[in-house]
């Protein structure tokens, strides 16, 4: 006996993909990102303010296109889905707070010193 069913589209990750879920997500997302964009344009905040604004409605997209878009939940059919996403997610802030320090500790040793070339009579 198989134990894979014959129709592809009877398997549950198929079966669980939604029109509405895309299109919701994909709205969820886009206001999301524009909300982003409004904050980034206004200059209304402080720097610390604006990260820890971008971040949450970065977090917040995320989690609605994890949630609406690709359906992940705790249920069997989609544990190893979730799984993945729980092992990605440290790996992504990871490399974005590392390249963020590399570049923040990069700037000081390759710019010149203004005060530096102007002393010199450059």
């Amino acid at each position: 006996m198989n134990p894979h069913p014959a129709d592809p589209l009877d398997h549950p990750d198929v079966r669980n993909a939604s029109a509405v879920g895309f299109v919701a997500g994909y709205a969820a997302s886009v206001g999301l990102m524009a909300i982003a964009l409004m904050v980034t344009l206004q200059h209304e905040m402080s720097y610390a303010g604006f990260v820890i604004a971008i971040a949450i409605l970065a977090g917040l997209a995320l989690l609605a296109q994890a949630l609406l878009m690709f359906q992940l939940n705790l249920s069997g059919a989609q544990r190893w889905k979730t799984i993945s996403l729980l092992l990605v997610v440290p790996l992504f802030v990871l490399s974005i707070g590392l390249t963020g320090w590399m570049f923040h500790t990069l700037y000081p040793r390759t710019m010149l010193d203004f005060m530096q070339v102007q002393g010199n009579g450059m």
